[in-house]
């Protein structure tokens, strides 16, 4: 792997191990196997390697919510489920969510974060939107804070799980969240289906 690519791609890893308070740029070298001079030829320094990383990681990211839950992947309701039930590691964490937790995190980096969950949102206002039009939600809801809400319960439930190393919150947050959407949908085999990893995965297949 051309050096470049190693440093981005340890960086990534590193900073959702760690954060990018506790990334140092040896971590980098250690991980990447790249040389010190590769490190400083292509990048200015830390913030700037780091803030290349965050926004291939938000890139990546909201384009991954928008395959599997954007418009013209299912019914509103069903976009909506497939995000809350969806694959994801609740034990490590959300690679968006975990930088957004550090008090004195560049702007730099701030705005990739920010730029990513702006686009999670809109895919999922959008589900909310075509659930309310099919009449599987009631239109009373408002369409802009329930789509808060699904993200805002998803990173409650990647804290619970973190903090008492068990996937098992995340699975009860999010099941409850369905439920109330969907009062008088039985608990079918699409609940069932539900795939929170407890054990790590290779960053590339993390979902928010």
């Amino acid at each position: 792997m051309p050096a470049r690519e190693a440093l981005l791609e340890a960086a990534q890893a590193l900073l959702w191990e760690r954060g990018f308070s506790a990334m140092s740029p040896r971590d980098v070298l250690r991980r990447s196997g790249a040389g010190q001079g590769s490190f400083y030829h292509f990048f200015e320094g830390k913030e700037a390697l780091a803030a290349e990383a965050m926004r291939a990681v938000a890139e990546e990211v909201s384009t991954r919510v928008e395959l599997t839950c954007g418009t013209g992947t299912g019914s509103g309701l069903e976009r909506i489920e497939r995000f809350l039930l969806g694959d994801r590691d609740a034990l490590r964490g959300c690679r968006l969510g975990r930088l957004a937790q550090e008090p004195e995190l560049p702007e730099s980096l701030r705005e990739s974060v920010a730029a990513g969950l702006k686009r999670l949102h809109s895919v999922l206002e959008d589900a909310v939107h075509d659930a309310q039009r099919e009449g599987t939600l009631s239109a009373e809801l408002d369409a802009r804070a329930l789509a808060e809400c699904l993200i805002a319960v998803v990173q409650g439930g990647y804290v619970l799980s973190r903090a008492h190393r068990s996937a098992a919150h995340m699975n009860r947050v999010t099941g409850v969240l369905l439920s109330l959407l969907t009062p008088n949908k039985g608990q079918g085999s699409s609940r069932s289906k539900r795939r929170t990893r407890k054990e790590p995965h290779a960053p590339p297949k993390s979902r928010v």
